[in-house]
């Protein structure tokens, strides 16, 4: 009982780290983001689907935490640099494209010329809504904290916030003096140096996707088959663009190996090369040996698409029976 008293303590601790006065121009003083106009009317988890009006705390913990980068925290460092994020302008000048994506998971993860960006959920900006649902979860907290800390780094100046209206990351009706109003008592608050209000996942700015894969592959928290083959989110599910992905290499190889042969080949049909038996032994030892790459890469080729169709195949069995299994136990409960 002690200790539950002593949590409770603690949560009262928790305020909302930003200003009652709301950063956007609101038409109407009494209109709040709490409301059916800015939460969506369901989304869906995995296998269920959620309705955030009915069940508001697994929606915010969808929309808001970051449990699968909190797991593998210490391999992060791999993946990205424990520095800000750029701001948008440059983000542009690097040459990437922002892609608008809804998982906190996938929020500041690049990969070649895309990033990928959560818009801002506008109940971050709305006081009432921290004080009612964000302050009485400590891990929440911190992952919303986490998630404005981010928009600070991403609009920094009046050409980020620009871009970031035009590309829908914030509400077009922030204005760039109440934004700067809005950030500076939230990072008065926050504590910036230490990141110790801030989830874990925020310590890092930009993560690139295809090291989060490996991590997710080779170093999981928990070793199953389905993060070896998915990684921390895998791209399109067609084989034609699995193996082009990752096997697009074996061309250039293949292309190299045929570049040699031919050289030994025109060797050999000089008289100053062909007398020499060196020459002769190591052309037909690299021969040999490139007959064989040849037959094992499509050897690993077969076995690999073998493996991915029975794996997609059987858990794709798998999941259609537990779904129905769960639809009927539903309609005997209702």
């Amino acid at each position: 009982m002690d200790d539950l008293n002593t949590g409770n303590s603690e949560w009262k601790k928790l305020s909302p780290p930003i200003p009652k006065k709301d950063p956007r121009r609101l038409t109407d003083p009494k209109s709040s983001p709490d409301n059916l106009k800015t939460i969506p009317a369901f989304t869906c988890t995995n296998e269920q689907l959620l309705r955030p009006n009915i069940d508001r705390d697994a929606y915010l913990a969808l929309e808001l935490k970051t449990p699968r980068l909190n797991a593998i925290h210490h391999h992060l460092w791999l993946a990205g640099l424990p520095n800000c994020a750029r701001p948008l302008h440059r983000q542009k000048l690097v040459g990437r494209e922002i892609f608008i994506t809804e998982d906190p998971e996938e929020h500041l993860v690049w990969r070649e010329t895309r990033i990928f960006i959560k818009p801002l959920p506008d109940f971050l900006l709305d006081y009432s809504y921290w004080e009612n649902y964000l302050c009485s979860d400590e891990e929440l907290h911190k992952s919303a904290c986490g998630l404005l800390l981010s928009y600070a780094w991403l609009v920094r100046h009046k050409s980020d916030l620009r871009i970031a209206k035009e590309s829908g990351l914030l509400s077009g009706d922030i204005e760039w003096s109440s934004w700067v109003e809005f950030l500076q008592f939230f990072l008065d608050r926050l504590h910036p140096s230490t990141l110790d209000k801030v989830n874990k996942r925020y310590k890092y700015g930009e993560l690139r996707l295809t090291r989060l894969n490996e991590i997710y592959r080779y170093v999981p928290p928990t070793y199953s088959l389905n993060n070896f083959v998915r990684g921390f989110r895998s791209g399109s599910t067609w084989y034609t663009a699995f193996f082009e992905r990752n096997f697009k290499w074996m061309l250039a190889v293949f292309a190299s190996i045929s570049v040699v042969l031919s050289a030994l080949q025109l060797g050999l049909a000089t008289d100053l090369l062909k007398a020499k038996v060196g020459f002769q032994r190591a052309s037909y030892g690299f021969a040999v040996a490139s007959l064989v790459a040849v037959v094992g890469s499509a050897g690993i080729v077969f076995v690999v698409w073998f493996v991915l169709f029975w794996y997609y195949l059987l858990s794709t069995m798998a999941y259609n029976k537990r779904i129905e299994h769960r639809r009927t136990n539903n309609m005997h409960s209702g």
